[in-house]
C-alpha cells in the first residue's frame, strides 16, 4: 500500500546532535535478521519496534536531500521507531520483492499488518505524519 502525502509547506523542527537515534546503513541479507523475511510468503516482523527503511542510490539527489530529514525524523521518534537505510544498487533482490522502480522509497514497517510505502521526496513534516498514520496513531 503507497500512503498518499499531501505537499505540505511545513518547516523543518530542530533535534538534539545525531547521537543515539539515527538511521542504520544495512544490505538485504541484515534485513532478513532484524526487521522480517522478505522472501516468506507471510510477512512476520522480527524487530521488536516499527521500522522505517530509505531504499536510496549514492548518485540521487532526492535521497542525499532525505538523509538529514530522517536523522531528524529518527531524533523526532526518540528511540521508538528504528531507522535503516538499503542502498539499491548493491541490493537488487530485495528491491525486486517490493517492486522499487523509484526513489527515494520509504518502507514503514508496523509491528502488526503489512509494511507501507512513501515514493518521493517531502518536507519532515509531512513524514511523521505518514509515519504515524502507518502505525496507528492517528
Amino acid at each position: 500500500m503507497v500512503l498518499a502525502l499531501a505537499a505540505m509547506g511545513a518547516k523543518s523542527q530542530t533535534y538534539a546532535p545525531d547521537t543515539v537515534y539515527t538511521v542504520h546503513s544495512i544490505d538485504q541479507d541484515r534485513f532478513k535478521d532484524v526487521i522480517a523475511d522478505w522472501n516468506a510468503v507471510d510477512w512476520v516482523m522480527r524487530s521488536e519496534r516499527p521500522v522505517v527503511v530509505d531504499f536510496y542510490a549514492d548518485w540521487c539527489q532526492p535521497c542525499k536531500r532525505l538523509e538529514p530529514i530522517l536523522r531528524h525524523v529518527a531524533q523526532h521518534y526518540n528511540g521508538e521507531v528504528d531507522f535503516y537505510r538499503i542502498n539499491v544498487d548493491q541490493n537488487s533482490d530485495i528491491c525486486d520483492v517490493f517492486q522499487i522502480r523509484s526513489i527515494p522509497f520509504l518502507l514503514i514497517c508496523p509491528l502488526q499488518g503489512e509494511p507501507k510505502s512513501v515514493i518521493g521526496l517531502y518536507p519532515e513534516q509531512e513524514y511523521i505524519r505518514v509515519i504515524d498514520i502507518a502505525l496507528g496513531r492517528h
